[in-house]
């Protein structure tokens, strides 16, 4: 860049010898004030060209974190409704030793592809016990429920998961409400009678 400058000041130097004022009354350093103008527009190009690169290096350099963090968010979807079965099978109660040992298995398998999955930044959402919050859970039923306060989540159907601090899931959760005299409370277990829960 000096060099470009330097070769642009000669140029301009020889032009100006070259050329002699018109008018006797006329300033000699008039004609330098049009080449410095130019000199310092480019000057002013050359610095908007050099912050609009660093702003697109900083975008790209974002961009990477971003892909990296959260290149794995289709497969994680894919792979949680295998999360959610393992989980269903490890809910079964037996009475039978075969099937307790079979049971085990399943729960180390399911341990064991928890903490890989941890590894990519997946963290299962605690909700039961939590207030409900809308950006997290969502809510599949509403029960009326003695010694709760209204809006706390009684029971998970569904579990969530974040993503490296995004949600990837949102929790279905039974949440509780507030007593109506018309309805009567309920005591047997804010999950019983709903199909389909899984833990």
């Amino acid at each position: 860049m000096e060099d470009k400058e330097k070769e642009f000041s000669k140029e301009v130097s020889a032009d100006l010898a070259g050329s002699a004022p018109e008018e006797e009354g006329q300033d000699a350093a008039a004609p330098l004030r049009e080449p410095a103008g130019e000199l310092e527009e480019v000057k002013n190009r050359l610095a908007y060209l050099a912050a609009e690169f660093d702003n697109y290096r900083k975008r790209v350099a974002r961009e990477k974190d971003a892909l990296v963090a959260f290149g794995n968010e289709r497969l994680l979807r894919a792979v949680l409704p295998f999360l959610d079965n393992l989980e269903r099978a490890m809910s079964q109660e037996t009475g039978n030793a075969a099937a307790e040992g079979l049971l085990a298995g399943v729960r180390l398998t399911h341990d064991q592809f928890l903490s890989e999955l941890r590894k990519f930044g997946l963290e299962r959402i605690c909700s039961e016990g939590e207030m409900f919050d809308p950006n997290l859970h969502e809510a599949i039923a509403q029960v009326e429920w003695e010694g709760k306060p209204a809006g706390m989540v009684l029971s998970e159907a569904r579990k969530g998961y974040l993503l490296n601090g995004r949600l990837l899931r949102p929790a279905q959760v039974v949440v509780a409400q507030e007593r109506t005299e018309e309805a009567p409370v309920r005591d047997d277990g804010p999950d019983s009678g709903l199909p389909g829960r899984g833990n």
